[in-house]
C-alpha cells in the first residue's frame, strides 16, 4: 500500500492547530484551512520537482534526514501555543522556500491569498510553517524504513496525482510542474574526455549556494531541537546535501518505473573478480569497472585527457568531509589500485560556476586531497595520488541548467601510469 504525505499532513492539520494558526496570524479559521489546502501540495511539489534528478534527490534526502527525531510532530501543538517558538518556525521554514521555489515564492503566496481571503504576509509565514513540517514527515518516513536513495525517490514520486490533484488552479503552471514525478535520474556515466587541466589553474566559481544549504541545514537543526519547551541543550548534527557527483547511493528495486529506469543510468551490481581475488561489489557502468577495464586494456594509452567521475561520493556542506556512505566507493578504488601496483591515479575536484572563485577554487582542492586521503587510509601509498582543485574550469556540461551544473561539482580522477 502507497503512503500519500498529503493524508499524513493533514493528520497534522487539526481544528486546534489550526484555530492557533489563525490566532497567530491574525486570520478567521477557514481562510487558514483553506489556504494549507493550496500550501502543503505546493511544498510537496516543491520536494518533488528538487528531486527529480540523482543529485537532488539526494539533498532532499540528506535533508530529511537532518529532521529525523526532532519534535516538530510530536510538539507542534506546543509549538503553535507559544508566540516565540512559532514565529522561529515560520522564519525558519522561510529559509527553506527558495531551495525549493527559487524565486516564486511572492508568486506562490500570491496565489494563497487570492484563493483562500488571507493577506499574502500570512500566505508567507504558512508556507514557512508547512516547509518543515513535510520536511519533518518525510524524514519520519526514511526513519522508520531505512530507505536509502532509490526508495526515497520512488516515494516522492508516487506523490505526483496525489500533488496535482490537490493544486490551486494556476499553481501548476507557476512551479512548472509539467514534468512532476518524471524522474529523470542522471546521464548514464560515462567516460568524460576534455581538454587536460591546466595545473594550478585559477578558477572561478561562486560559493553562496553551498553557504545558503549549509545555513539552512543549521538553521533547520538548531531550531528543531530547541523547540521543545524543556530542552536545554542543543545536539550537535552533521549536514549531509551537496553532493559531488552523482549521488546514486541506493540501487534496490523501486516500486515506480520511472524512478528505476532513471537509477538504473548505473546498471545492475554484479562482482567484477581483480587480478589479485579481489572480487569487488559494484555497477556496471559505475567508476570502479570503467576505470579496471580502462587499466586492463594495453591497447588503450594514458593520456591527460581521460578522467572517471565518481558517481557515489557525497560530502558534508560546504566542507571536505566526506560522508560516510562515500568511504565504500573510495575502499573499491584503493582495492583497485593493490590489484594493480603499478598504476597511479590523479584526483580532480570540480565545482560549477556559481559563487566565489576563490574560495570554491580551495574547495575543490580540499574535497580532491580529501578522497586521496580516504584512499591512502585503505593501505595506499600517498606517492601514488596527486590531487588538484579546478573550481569551475572544465565544464563537463552546462551552467545555464541545475542538471548541468550538478554534473560539474564533481571528483573525477585520470590514470597517470599503468
Amino acid at each position: 500500500m502507497s503512503i500519500n504525505i498529503l493524508d499524513l499532513a493533514n493528520t497534522y492539520i487539526t481544528k486546534s492547530n489550526v484555530e492557533k494558526l489563525a490566532g497567530l496570524l491574525g486570520e478567521n479559521s477557514s481562510g487558514i484551512q483553506a489556504a494549507l489546502g493550496s500550501i502543503l501540495p505546493s511544498v510537496l511539489g516543491g520536494i518533488m520537482q528538487k528531486a527529480l534528478t540523482t543529485v537532488g534527490a539526494g539533498e532532499i534526502l540528506d535533508l530529511t534526514r537532518e529532521t529525523e527525531g526532532n519534535d516538530i510532530l510530536g510538539g507542534l501543538s506546543s509549538i503553535l501555543g507559544n508566540s516565540t517558538q512559532s514565529q522561529d518556525l515560520f522564519s525558519l521554514g522561510s529559509k527553506l522556500l527558495p531551495v525549493l521555489f527559487g524565486n516564486k515564492t511572492s508568486e506562490i503566496a500570491d496565489v494563497v491569498s487570492s484563493q483562500s481571503g488571507i493577506k499574502k504576509s500570512s500566505a508567507a509565514s504558512l508556507l514557512g510553517f508547512a516547509a518543515p513540517l513535510v520536511m519533518s514527515l518525510l524524514g519520519n518516513q526514511v526513519k522508520s524504513s531505512g530507505m536509502g536513495l532509490s526508495g526515497f525517490t520512488s516515494l516522492l514520486m508516487s506523490q505526483k496525482d496525489a500533488v496535482l490533484g490537490a493544486l490551486p488552479s494556476g499553481m501548476g503552471s507557476i512551479l512548472k510542474f509539467a514534468d512532476l514525478g518524471d524522474f529523470k535520474g542522471s546521464e548514464g556515466p560515462k567516460k568524460v574526455t576534455y581538454n587536460a587541466p591546466v595545473e594550478k589553474e585559477e578558477g572561478s566559481s561562486k560559493w553562496m549556494m553551498w553557504v545558503l544549504l549549509a545555513l539552512i541545514a543549521a538553521a533547520l537543526v538548531w531550531a528543531l531541537k530547541t523547540c521543545k519547551k524543556d530542552e536545554t541543550t542543543v545536539a550537535s548534527t552533521e549536514a549531509t546535501l551537496d553532493s559531488a557527483g552523482l549521488a546514486v547511493t541506493d540501487m534496490v528495486d523501486s516500486a515506480a518505473s520511472k524512478v528505476s529506469t532513471g537509477l538504473d543510468a548505473l546498471g545492475t551490481f554484479f562482482k567484477r573478480k581483480l587480478p589479485n581475488g579481489i572480487e569487488l561489489d559494484i555497477p556496471e557502468f559505475g567508476i570502479e569497472n570503467k576505470l579496471a577495464t580502462f587499466i586492463e586494456d594495453s591497447n588503450v594509452p594514458v593520456d591527460k585527457t581521460t578522467w572517471f567521475n565518481f558517481d557515489r561520493i557525497n560530502f558534508e556542506t560546504g566542507s571536505n568531509k566526506l560522508s560516510a556512505e562515500s568511504l565504500a566507493q573510495t575502499k573499491n578504488i584503493a582495492e583497485i589500485l593493490k590489484a594493480f601496483p603499478k598504476v597511479s591515479l590523479k584526483v580532480g575536484g570540480y565545482t560549477d560556476n556559481t559563487g566565489d572563485a576563490s574560495l570554491n577554487l580551495k574547495l575543490s582542492k580540499e574535497r580532491a586531497d580529501a578522497v586521496k586521503a580516504a584512499i591512502v587510509a585503505e593501505g595506499i601509498e600517498a606517492s601514488r595520488l596527486d590531487a588538484e582543485g579546478y573550481g569551475q574550469e572544465h565544464p563537463v556540461a552546462s551552467n545555464d541548467t541545475e542538471e548541468g551544473k550538478a554534473q560539474n561539482r564533481r571528483i573525477a580522477v585520470r590514470v597517470l601510469t599503468k
